[in-house]
């Protein structure tokens, strides 16, 4: 395969990976915004969706679950971005690194907010109730998505140096 064939494939799989970062996005918000204000679980409809509270009062885990998914979908758009450019031959152009580093500050936040949302609000809780009973856990899940969020945001900043690299060599020729 040719270096102009390997540049089109690369190009063909930028518009595919595109198309479902948008998807994703959307659906994102859809189920999540179906688990909060759609009906109980026990619902006869096609499509359900339901919100794990883990204990929190059923507005305070929607609003947390509603933030999540308006970062994560967030970061999916800027993802879906940064594709856009690479399908366009802009690989490592200021617009397509500006949209990855995005995608991965958002990432990171989401993931973030996810391990300390949760918690704080149990705590918020408790205080409001003057309650003395504190249970928080952290699942490896939510560590793996942070980690895989701070190593994103590593690559993201690889991605700024080979595009100032690139732009160097540029100018030398």
């Amino acid at each position: 395969m040719t270096a102009t064939e390997n540049f089109m494939a690369l190009r063909r799989r930028a518009r595919w990976l595109r198309l479902v970062a948008s998807a994703g996005a959307g659906l994102c918000l859809a189920v999540t915004l179906l688990a909060v204000f759609g009906p109980a679980t026990g619902s006869a409809g096609l499509l359900a969706a339901t919100l794990h509270t883990d204990g929190l009062p059923h507005a305070w885990a929607g609003a947390i679950a509603l933030l999540l998914a308006a970062l994560v979908a967030a970061a999916l758009w800027q993802l879906a971005r940064m594709l856009g450019e690479v399908e366009r031959g802009a690989l490592f152009a200021p617009a397509a690194t500006r949209h990855f580093r995005r995608f991965a500050r958002l990432l990171l936040v989401a993931a973030l907010l996810r391990l300390l949302l949760p918690p704080l609000a149990v705590l918020a809780l408790v205080a409001m109730e003057r309650s003395a009973t504190v249970t928080l856990s952290f699942s490896g899940g939510d560590l793996l998505a942070l980690f895989v969020a701070v190593v994103l945001f590593f690559v993201a900043r690889l991605f700024d140096e080979a595009a100032r690299l690139e732009e160097d060599s540029r100018s030398i020729v």
